[in-house]
């Protein structure tokens, strides 16, 4: 009996970040809010420079790039010459900051247009973009409107063994299951029962491991901290994926 094997998933190397929060005001005299979003825009900057230092095969932006839906057009050029920069593909879920709500800042603007590899999750049922140049899909949620009945990971699909499985989902982690207190919940026997490889995670501002079972789920946290006296850039994640060797998760800096 012959028996056809699926063919070995190539090596992948992806980016993880989210809750950059663009255009924050960050408190503070008209000065003090400038200088804020001038740095906000240089974290930004030193994120797509560690996604090309590093040479990641994917980008992943897991909610919140921008602080609201009233961006002006300045700030959305200044991402969209940022992204110009990158040749990866790149994967923007909408957050709880910048949800797709009427009038929303990625209904105004198509950051597609002109720019084949950047990718925007816009349906709310939850869709699947698929890079068979890479062995990837990935699958994520549009948030309208951030209030417990949104479930970030319901309606996920069965996972496709002949590709890397990644999700993104922007929400409120819960160990076990309970009635939702926090807005959009994502509970730790939805990221087990999903199967996937890796779950994107963004909404939470420190980097936090909640992985289960056999599924790896990070919160990358905030790349800008600015809180307890730390250092003002914060990290992103980066993930090795290999068929032989598993997959591998390791803070980069920011520098």
């Amino acid at each position: 009996m012959l028996l056809v094997m699926p063919p070995s998933r190539r090596p992948l190397r992806v980016l993880h970040t989210a809750d950059v929060h663009l255009d924050s005001d960050g408190g503070g005299n008209p000065g003090q809010r400038a200088a804020h979003h001038e740095h906000g825009r240089r974290v930004f900057q030193r994120i797509v420079d560690r996604a090309l230092t590093d040479k990641v095969d994917l980008l992943l932006i897991a909610g919140d790039l921008f602080d609201h839906n009233r961006v002006p057009d300045e700030t959305v050029a200044f991402v969209r010459t940022e992204l110009e920069r990158l040749r990866q593909a790149v994967v923007i879920l909408p957050g709880n900051h910048d949800s797709l709500r009427t009038n929303a800042i990625y209904d105004r603007h198509d950051f597609t247009a002109g720019a084949s590899h950047v990718h925007v999750i816009r349906r709310m049922n939850g869709e699947t973009i698929d890079f068979p140049e890479l062995d990837v899909v990935v699958w994520g949620r549009a948030m309208e409107e951030h209030e417990p009945g949104f479930r970030p990971l319901a309606d996920i699909p069965g996972r496709d063994d002949r590709r890397w499985c990644l999700a993104m989902a922007h929400g409120f982690f819960y160990e076990a299951r309970q009635r939702p207190e926090r807005s959009s919940p994502i509970f730790a026997d939805e990221v087990r029962d999903t199967g996937w490889d890796y779950i994107a995670l963004g909404h939470q501002h420190v980097l936090t491991n909640v992985s289960q079972g056999r599924v790896a789920a990070y919160y990358a946290g905030a790349p800008l901290i600015e809180w307890g006296g730390g250092h003002p850039e914060g990290t992103v994640l980066r993930i090795d994926f290999s068929a032989e060797d598993g997959i591998r998760v390791q803070p980069r800096p920011l520098d």
